[in-house]
């Protein structure tokens, strides 16, 4: 293999690894890039009205949170495998896609005392 080609492959093999850390996400069952805002929550069968709270996940792999009350808005990394989402932040958690329609989603909270999440898209 001459210097050219080695050079080519050396060139290629460091982008892949570069770039693979910003399409982890990509590995998601369901099309979560977007802004999503909760609807309400559900605790052992009971149905509380919030919409406090949103989601906005990009396509780099970066999630931020939005809540108004206390008001709260952070950044961090994400990523998908199948329908579990893996939240990367200063507290990190899994949320398992349990319902997707495109613009609703429904969660359930596997890390954080449970509950299920009902969100729909904004943008």
């Amino acid at each position: 293999m001459g210097k050219t080609t080695k050079f080519s492959v050396l060139c290629a093999v460091i982008i892949s690894i570069y770039l693979l850390p910003h399409t982890a996400h990509g590995q998601c069952a369901k099309d979560i890039i977007g802004k999503w805002q909760q609807s309400h929550l559900e605790f052992q069968g009971n149905k509380i009205k919030d919409d406090s709270q949103s989601w906005e996940f990009m396509e780099n792999g970066t999630v931020r949170f939005m809540k108004t009350t206390p008001a709260i808005d952070v950044s961090g990394d994400y990523s998908c495998e199948e329908d579990i989402i893996y939240m990367k932040g200063s507290s990190p958690g899994r949320l398992k896609i349990l319902e997707y329609g495109g613009e609703v989603m429904v969660w359930e909270h596997l890390d954080h005392g449970g509950g299920i999440t009902h969100i729909k898209r904004t943008k």
